[in-house]
């Protein structure tokens, strides 16, 4: 009896874990787009046409509509009181501020149908080209880890495979450094280096702006953990929070040139690797040569523990 309660307890975890992946990667017009309503805290409804409705449809026609930030940050407020609502919109760091305002209204058009009445919601567009989240609490300069999801590569690396974890471990190491000595408009940077059979390795990682420096590298250090947790010798991962990202490839650099270059910063102390953080001469921006799989990490976790009972 006991063994079938288990068998019943991993089949109804996998019916979850399907059905979070089914809202993260939804058909249609909303596809390629990740999202979550209010997972994580719940802070409940609002009600149509109420003040709080108002002063959100408000408060996102501000953000995707302003044409006087230039550097992919976003962090707004309308309102007060119980009807105060908080905004951010971030973009990837090399999507250019016309780029940048249309994924942002793209995702606005989407999280608000797929989240209708909640206060609170978070939606990723097109690779993290964009993220949007708004809720009724202040989310300005807080560090937050979820909610979160993770993909990574199908494929392992084949050979000399120690040698390659190594390799972009340094690598997300480096660029986790010069990140976090971003400025207020931007954490991000990006790199390559070479690893084991000549492969070239791809990586990102990005904050949100408005964390401070430890912040910004609490975060990333704690996505790096979980990549390789879930996907030592992938190819490649990403792991993408709502107040840092993080991802590396072997295929092609699935990045362009930076859209906002930030004020100079003390160099960080250098790596036991030699990467560059300048942007290649050649490459496929839109990454979609990778097999990726998608789960909600809180889901893992969950199925996780009722595997090891």
């Amino acid at each position: 009896m006991a063994v079938l309660s288990l068998r019943t307890l991993f089949f109804v975890c996998c019916l979850l874990i399907t059905n979070f992946i089914s809202q993260a990667s939804a058909d249609n017009n909303t596809q390629n787009y990740h999202y979550f309503c209010d997972h994580i805290n719940d802070r409940g409804n609002y009600t149509a046409d109420s003040t709080y409705h108002t002063n959100l449809n408000t408060l996102l026609s501000t953000l995707t509509s302003n044409t006087l930030i230039n550097y992919g940050f976003y962090n707004f407020t309308n309102g007060e009181n119980t009807d105060k609502v908080y905004a951010i919109g971030l973009c990837r760091g090399d999507v250019k501020p016309d780029e940048c305002r249309k994924c942002l209204e793209y995702s606005r058009a989407n999280l608000t149908q797929l989240c209708p009445n909640r206060k609170e919601a978070i939606g990723w567009y097109e690779d993290e080209k964009c993220m949007l989240r708004y809720s009724d609490r202040s989310i300005f300069s807080l560090m937050e880890v979820g909610p979160a999801y993770f993909a990574w590569s199908s494929l392992n690396a084949t050979t000399q495979v120690e040698q390659f974890n190594k390799v972009v471990k340094d690598l997300l190491d480096g660029l986790r450094s010069k990140a976090a000595l971003g400025d207020s408009q931007s954490k991000y940077a990006t790199g390559y280096a070479t690893a084991p059979d000549n492969k070239t390795i791809y990586g990102l990682l990005q904050c949100t702006p408005d964390l401070s420096g430890q912040g910004c590298d609490n975060c990333l250090l704690q996505s790096i953990k979980e990549a390789f947790n879930c996907c030592s010798s992938r190819i490649g991962a990403r792991i993408v929070r709502p107040s840092c990202n993080l991802r590396y490839e072997t295929s092609s650099a699935f990045y362009g040139p930076p859209a906002y270059v930030t004020s100079p910063s003390p160099s960080p102390s250098p790596s036991t690797v030699t990467y560059n953080t300048s942007s290649p001469e050649k490459g496929n921006a839109s990454g979609t040569s990778v097999d990726i799989h998608v789960i909600p990490l809180l889901m893992l976790l969950l199925c996780s523990f009722f595997i090891s009972i």
